[in-house]
């Protein structure tokens, strides 16, 4: 071979390495151009060698900068390559690192597994994360998508948190997270144009928006997106499936322990916290408009060290998702009851729900010595306490109606069962009851079989919680992100066993179903996967869509099956008798006998227990735009709130008011106020008397021709008589029930 052979060969291996390089560099770091510009993203192999490999692009912009109280706007282009193979920092939050060891296991545990993914915090924070597998089955171009909103109460957490790969590499879809704003500044409303509430749930329409337009770059296919999320995550969804703003974005959701019907799910007199707010970062001044703008102004420190809850921060949200006329037109219970084109698209939207198996738990574990069980003196003062915040017009009524239902009659009282006791309302009127209302409404009006339910019942093997608590709050979420299998992200430091890998892969499989197909049972079968544990106890089961007939769900597990009626004895006893113990009587409108007879039976307190009228709800009044219009004192008095509102308990300094009303003269008196309250109440006492004397002389006359109930039932027997009726006619229709 003479010397110009041998160069033209060396020429062609060099050629040949340099184009096998180029090759492996645009393997290891495709780049992808969306609709703003090219992103260069990076391709990695899971710890799990039966995973594929996946594709990640992290720190996409969605939107631009947004300006504080103020929607964003879709982000600008670029040129050039963006480097997405680093995460965009998280949005503010209120983090209190200091005093971690203090607080409860449930709060270490998540601030500790937080701590890493919030060391960069930015009002610059809409960025999102995508993740693809490598070498997916079916076909690769068009995967189904799974767009993750996450919870935190609405005040902590980032999409940054939540590693999608192994979700995207065990299910074959495409796994989108995103961070939104949150707290002050995602949720801060003045009920005004100035400051509307809601930036947060704009975010997460915006990213949807950019979903929708840019998947098809990322292999998803856009006309099948399904949302999911847990906690306020999950009743941010409930909002977007009942929102106009979001037509068309997505067909699914997936709602895990979460509803916006619950006490948290969204604010009650926002204007109030926001007056709060303004007061403990001297912004008060004598509008609303002047004191948005002097709250834009302040600092991001100055603003989240001050500290605003309403007096019962675990039942409510000082900042959440508000009605706005807009994004949220009415209240979700209005939504998904009336007839309107929202409510079609509600019917459109699939849904899947369910609840873990202890939610409640984390409304007690801050109890001092809760680990030797609830005493009979705390069982009461924890049920007063609650009742006094979420039901404060008929205290004694409820109480002793809870403290009925949730003692354990069936075995000896104690610490251990009034402790359970308790975790089982908690469970239930916060999370569970919520939830179930929700597939109520979606299985009454849904013209298809896209309603499905499920309860979580696994306590990981090594939970960090105590061995009397079940499966708490949050902890189905390793197993839907794959974390057994070899996930990352938050769960990266969580250890796990072979038979909870197999569980993962179960519920992997039943998400990414119904996000490909609208049914958690297809197009993949559960298949025994796992030498270990064979065969596979979810292989022959069928997820049956919930309806209100049979009332199906899934009960996820070591042990699963198909049961009927989640609760169905205590979900009655919140959705119907509850109502009824708390709804205001009719005014007598009239001297009619039918409004008499209406007026009497309101009046007796035991029938009108035993009525029954179908309202599972009190209706909530939506201020118009001119009610809202009001001028800020800066004190949440209720001269400066719109008429037909109430205040939840606000913990405000007692001495507050004098602070800010230091000017003797501007002090009201109350003299004249106290006189005409005494005047009607003495009133009302004599119209009271002889309401009753007609109502007795009528009950009389009648009593011959409409039997009663023999003898005076105490409440705890009217509640018993009302929910053992309710069963056994469940019962009878469907001996299968639960």
């Amino acid at each position: 071979m003479n010397v110009t052979s041998m160069v033209v060969l060396q020429l062609i291996l060099a050629v040949a390495v340099l184009s096998s390089a180029s090759f492996r560099q645009q393997d290891l770091y495709p780049v992808v151009r969306t609709q703003y510009g090219r992103v260069k993203g990076m391709r990695f192999d899971l710890s799990n060698d039966s995973l594929k490999p996946v594709v990640k692009f992290l720190g996409i912009p969605y939107g631009t900068k947004p300006e504080r109280f103020r929607y964003a706007d879709r982000p600008s282009s670029w040129t050039g390559v963006k480097n997405s193979t680093v995460p965009g920092p998280s949005c503010p939050q209120r983090v209190e690192f200091a005093d971690i060891d203090k607080s409860p296991a449930s709060v270490r545990r998540t601030l500790n597994t937080m701590r890493p993914f919030l060391t960069k915090m930015s009002e610059d924070c809409l960025y999102l994360n995508v993740y693809y597998p490598a070498n997916a089955q079916g076909d690769p171009n068009n995967l189904p998508v799974m767009v993750y909103v996450h919870g935190g109460y609405y005040a902590q957490g980032a999409g940054t948190m939540y590693d999608g790969s192994a979700l995207a590499s065990e299910g074959d879809v495409v796994v989108v997270t995103f961070n939104f704003r949150i707290g002050i500044l995602g949720f801060l409303s003045t009920g005004e144009n100035n400051a509307p509430g809601n930036y947060g749930l704009s975010d997460q329409l915006l990213a949807l928006e950019w979903v929708k337009k840019n998947i098809k770059f990322f292999n998803g296919d856009p006309d099948r997106i399904t949302v999911f999320g847990e906690n306020t995550g999950a009743a941010s969804i409930t909002l977007l499936t009942l929102s106009p703003k979001s037509t068309g974005l997505f067909k699914s959701a997936i709602v895990q322990s979460g509803s916006s019907l619950a006490t948290w799910g969204m604010t009650q007199e926002p204007w109030h916290y926001a007056t709060v707010l303004a007061h403990k970062v001297d912004c008060c001044t004598s509008n609303f408009s002047r004191m948005v703008e002097c709250l834009r102004r302040k600092p991001l420190d100055v603003l989240l060290s001050a500290y605003v809850q309403p007096a019962g921060p675990q039942y409510f949200s000082s900042f959440g998702p508000v009605v706005d006329g807009d994004i949220v037109p009415d209240t979700p219970l209005n939504l998904m009851s009336k007839p309107s084109d929202v409510l079609r698209q509600f019917q459109d939207i699939g849904l899947l729900m369910g609840v873990n198996e202890d939610e409640g738990y984390a409304y007690i574990e801050g109890y001092k010595n809760i680990d030797k069980g609830v005493s009979r003196e705390d069982f009461t003062a924890a049920i007063l306490d609650f009742v006094n915040k979420v039901f404060p017009y008929r205290e004694n009524e409820i109480q002793d109606a809870i403290s009925f239902i949730y003692t354990n009659w069936g075995e000896k009282e104690s610490n251990a069962t009034r402790r359970a006791g308790l975790i089982r309302m908690f469970t239930e009127q916060q999370v569970g009851v919520p939830l179930v209302s929700v597939a109520n409404y979606h299985a009454r009006v849904s013209p298809s079989t896209r309603t499905f339910l499920y309860t979580f019942n696994h306590k990981p093997q090594y939970s960090p919680f105590p061995d009397w608590v079940g499966s708490v709050q949050n902890e189905e979420l390793p197993f839907v992100f794959g974390a057994p299998l070899g996930g990352g992200g938050v769960f990266a430091q969580t250890n796990f066993t072979k038979s909870e890998a197999m569980l993962s892969t179960a519920i992997i499989t039943y998400w990414t179903n119904f996000a490909k197909t609208g049914d958690p049972n297809a197009p993949r079968k559960q298949k025994t996967r796992f030498i270990h544990m064979r065969p596979n106890k979810y292989e022959d089961l069928v997820w049956n869509n919930y309806t209100i007939a049979d009332q199906d769900y899934m009960y996820l597990g070591m042990k699963p099956r198909v049961r009927q009626g989640y609760r169905s004895q205590r979900v009655a006893f919140w959705t119907d008798l509850i109502p009824k113990l708390i709804r205001p009587q009719a005014v007598l409108k009239g001297d009619s006998s039918s409004d008499l007879i209406d007026l009497c039976k309101g009046l007796d307190v035991g029938r009108g227990i035993l009525l029954k009228d179908g309202l599972t709800s009190l209706d909530k009044t939506v201020p118009t735009q001119a009610d809202r219009s009001l001028p800020s004192t800066c004190v949440p008095v209720d001269k400066t709130l719109p008429t037909g509102l109430t205040r939840p308990k606000v913990d405000v300094p007692p001495n507050w008011f004098d602070s800010v009303n230091n000017n003797k003269q501007e002090r009201r008196s109350y003299s004249t106020e106290l006189s005409v309250v005494i005047a009607v109440g003495t009133s009302l006492f004599f119209v009271n008397i002889v309401v009753f004397a007609v109502c007795y002389h009528r009950k009389d006359k009648k009593r011959q021709h409409c039997p009663s109930v023999e003898g005076k039932y105490r409440l705890k027997d009217l509640v018993s008589h009302e929910l053992e009726s309710k069963t056994c006619a469940k019962t009878r229709n469907n001996p299968q029930m639960v």
